[in-house]
């Protein structure tokens, strides 16, 4: 019976998007048109409208989702310190890093918190009021923020852990926080000072990955509970083999979950059964480029540049070297990236964007970053796809790309494309005009929290640092290469809905009488995904 209502529901679904009769699943505004590309496509982002005070121009801050301080039932981003243009700090000095804290349900509507805990001579901003909008710990930037479960195992994270950073040197102070209001400090760790390291929560423990001074040590930190600390935890350090990957900063670390029956296979092409979802997903932690090199007096030397290596293990030890393909993205670093389920139930993507080169690059030696203005995703972090389109150069301003994060206006309304660098990238939900009617709160479909990423703050090359955040629009599922759903489907809120029943995969680029073996596609789990949707809008016109 529930075989057959899916098969039902998934019918539905791509005779609306067929006929595109009553529904429409990607609204005008989502439509891009533009003469530098083949054909019409659909947008891959969108600038959100702020509303009230906001954080000031950054880069380099660190975010992460945890609970909402008013409603803990509820999730919130929040974003912590970064580096901003010079400003007067609480004591009056001048200074380019931030102690400050906000969170945000929508990411339009920032909240600035007031701030309390331990104001500790020594460690921290002893002499700040509490209250006030000054944290306890030393402003910084390059610093890590995570959400991190203690050992009880139930999946719901228990403090926001705060480590690192340049304040206004590299340091390894930690700082926890329940609520993102007070915060407590928890000691120097272990690991040596470091800033722009990579961190990820991974089976459970907060792993600390690399770092500058440039180094590819490897620590796990668990959370554990003490009634003798006021926040009542503590974070426990252990020190793991030093990992093979060259001595990096401004990586990329990822918690992801593959699938092993499809590693290494086509990133198009992989797909997913509930079988597959439910018993065969394999945790692993990734790094993903990063600036790396090792020290002059090293045999190994080689000068210091981003590289573009894709390296994984499923122990914290054990690492495997997983892209090899110079081919794919370019080498960078202070780049985003998570791991992101586009579509509920479905197997997650990993997602990168953005960052720059520097280094050296054959005779010559890059000193400041050249960005990029790209998006790519992976299953399994050895295939990569890329979502956007760009072409051309900075030179003479012909530089131009799908991404909209990319627009900058310049003088006399001109449009010209840049890359960033130092944003952060968060999956987070949305709502959505589903049916395309310009309303929110009288939406004819109910689902309207819909799966999205948000890339926040950062700099754009060539320009100043922004505050400004932009969220993912359904072309992120839907176009490959700047083309949308290879031409023979309909974007829907959540991926591609082929127009046909003979194709099928994430961009409708398979033909099921070709691959009469393939398994269920993405694209068919977004018609799965929207079919109960789309017959209760039916029914309002039955």
């Amino acid at each position: 019976m529930f075989k057959a209502r899916t098969l039902f529901f998934a019918f539905v679904a791509l005779y609306v998007a067929s006929s595109q009769e009553n529904i429409v699943l990607t609204s005008d505004a989502d439509v891009r048109n533009d003469v530098r590309l083949p054909v019409s496509g659909t947008k891959n982002w969108q600038l959100l409208p702020q509303q009230g005070t906001i954080f000031s121009p950054r880069h380099s801050h660190a975010t992460t989702v945890y609970k909402c301080p008013d409603n803990p039932s509820n999730q919130c981003l929040w974003l912590t310190g970064g580096y901003s243009d010079p400003h007067r700090s609480f004591d009056l000095r001048i200074e380019n890093e931030n102690s400050d804290v906000w969170y945000s349900k929508d990411a339009k509507k920032w909240n600035q918190a007031h701030l309390d805990g331990d104001f500790l001579q020594g460690v921290g901003n002893w002499d700040a009021k509490p209250g006030g909008f000054t944290a306890p710990w030393y402003a910084r930037y390059g610093h890590s923020l995570n959400a991190l479960d203690d050992e009880d195992g139930d999946g719901i994270a228990d403090v926001m852990v705060l480590a690192g950073g340049n304040s206004p040197m590299p340091s390894n102070d930690v700082w926890l926080s329940t609520d993102g209001i007070r915060w407590y400090f928890d000691g120097y760790a272990e690991w040596s000072k470091r800033a722009y390291h990579s961190t990820a929560v991974f089976g459970g423990k907060l792993y600390i990955l690399g770092g500058t001074p440039l180094t590819n040590s490897v620590w796990r930190g668990s959370l554990v509970k003490n009634r003798t600390r006021e926040v009542g935890y503590t974070v426990k350090w252990t020190q793991m083999k030093d990992a093979p990957w060259t001595q990096r900063a401004g990586a990329c670390a990822i918690a992801h979950s593959i699938n092993d029956k499809n590693d290494g296979d086509d990133a198009s092409l992989v797909n997913m059964t509930d079988e597959v979802m439910n018993n065969t997903l394999a945790d692993t932690l990734f790094i993903l480029g990063g600036l790396a090199g090792y020290s002059e007096d090293n045999p190994d030397y080689e000068g210091i540049r981003t590289r573009n290596d894709v390296w994984k293990t499923t122990d914290g030890e054990s690492w495997q070297r997983v892209m090899t393909d110079t081919t794919m993205w370019a080498g960078r670093a202070f780049h985003g990236c998570t791991s992101w389920r586009s579509i509920p139930n479905s197997q997650p993507k990993m997602i990168i964007a953005g960052g720059g080169y520097m280094g050296t690059d054959g005779n010559r030696e890059v000193r400041s970053l050249e960005t990029y203005t790209d998006t790519w995703w992976s299953y399994n972090g050895s295939v990569w796809m890329k979502i956007n389109r760009d072409e051309g150069s900075i030179y003479k301003d012909n530089l131009y790309s799908t991404n909209e994060w990319t627009e900058i206006m310049v003088e006399g309304g001109r449009k010209v494309y840049r890359g960033k660098w130092g944003f952060s990238l968060e999956g987070f939900v949305t709502s959505q005009d589903l049916n395309g009617d310009g309303e929110i709160s009288t939406e004819l479909l109910p689902q309207e929290q819909i799966p999205a990423l948000f890339l926040i703050g950062g700099k754009v090359e060539g320009f100043s640092m922004v505050s400004d955040t932009f969220v993912s629009k359904p072309g992120i599922n839907c176009e490959l290469d700047g083309i949308t759903c290879g031409k023979k489907g309909t974007c829907g809120v959540v991926g591609c809905i082929c127009h046909s029943s003979n194709f099928t995969g994430d961009y409708c680029n398979m033909d099921k009488n070709k691959s009469v073996n393939r398994q269920t596609s993405s694209a068919t789990a977004a018609a799965t995904y929207l079919a109960p949707m789309i017959s209760i809008a039916l029914l309002a016109f039955w």
